[in-house]
C-alpha cells in the first residue's frame, strides 16, 4: 500500500494497487465481474492445500512446518501483541516458540466463510482461538507479562497475502481490549477497576488536550 494525493482533496488520500478510494469504488462492479477469472481452481486448489499444512501446523504447535508454508520475508502484525511487526523466518519462528510457551493448549480453527479480496491475493479469514495463559508473554520490551493461568475464548479475522504459494503477510484483527479481559490483563468493563480508570482518564484527558 502507498500514498499518494487526490486531485479531489487536498490532503493525502491512500492508494491501494494504484487506485484512491473513489476509483476503487468505481472500479467495483469490473473487479467483481473478473473474479471467477481471476481466481479460477488453480486459486482454490492452492489456498485449500495451504489451509490444510497451516491448521495442521498451528494446531500440532510445530514451528518448522508452520515456518514452511510462509515467505522468507514473512510480515505479521498483530495489534493485540503490542502492535509489534514480525518480519523475517527467524523472528517469526521466535515468536511462535513464545507464544506457544505462553499459550500451551492455544486452538486455532476457521470460525466462518472466508473472503476473497477483489485485487491481488488477500484472503479474510474468520477464525477462533483458544487457550491458557500459563507462560510469560513477551512484547518489544525486555518487560513481559505474568501468567495469569486465565483462558481465553475469542474471535478474529486473519487478513492473508500470498506470494508463489506461500504466506508473504499477515494481519490479525482481533478485540484486544476484550482478550486483555479474558486473560485478567484488563478490568472487566462493569467494575471498580474499569470506572476508576474511566475517571483517571478524564482528569487526564486535560492535560493531554493542552500538549496538542
Amino acid at each position: 500500500m502507498s500514498h499518494g494525493t487526490d486531485k479531489n482533496s487536498s490532503s493525502t488520500a491512500i492508494v491501494t494497487n494504484g487506485m484512491t478510494t473513489e476509483q476503487l469504488v468505481q472500479a467495483m462492479p469490473q473487479l467483481v465481474a473478473e473474479l471467477p477469472e481471476r481466481t479460477g481452481p488453480t486459486l482454490g486448489d492452492m489456498l485449500r492445500n495451504w489451509a490444510e499444512k497451516w491448521l495442521k501446523a498451528w494446531n500440532s504447535h510445530d514451528v518448522d512446518a508452520v515456518t514452511a508454508v510462509v515467505t522468507d520475508d514473512i510480515v505479521y502484525e498483530d495489534p493485540s501483541m503490542f502492535g509489534q511487526h514480525i518480519i523475517g523466518k527467524p523472528d517469526f519462528g521466535a515468536f511462535l516458540q513464545m507464544f506457544w510457551r505462553a499459550f500451551p493448549d492455544a486452538f486455532f480453527e476457521i470460525s466462518g466463510s472466508p473472503y476473497l479480496a477483489l485485487l491481488g491475493t488477500g484472503v479474510a479469514v474468520p477464525y477462533r482461538v483458544t487457550g491458557t495463559f500459563t507462560g510469560d508473554l513477551y512484547g518489544p520490551s525486555p518487560l513481559t507479562l505474568a501468567p495469569t493461568g486465565r483462558r481465553a475464548d475469542i474471535t478474529g479475522v486473519d487478513l492473508y497475502e500470498f506470494r508463489d504459494g506461500l504466506l508473504s503477510h499477515w494481519i490479525s484483527v482481533i478485540d484486544g481490549l476484550a482478550l486483555a479481559q479474558q486473560l485478567g490483563l484488563a478490568p472487566p468493563a462493569r467494575s471498580t477497576m474499569f470506572r476508576l480508570a474511566m475517571r483517571m482518564q478524564r482528569l487526564a484527558a486535560p492535560a493531554m488536550r493542552r500538549m496538542h
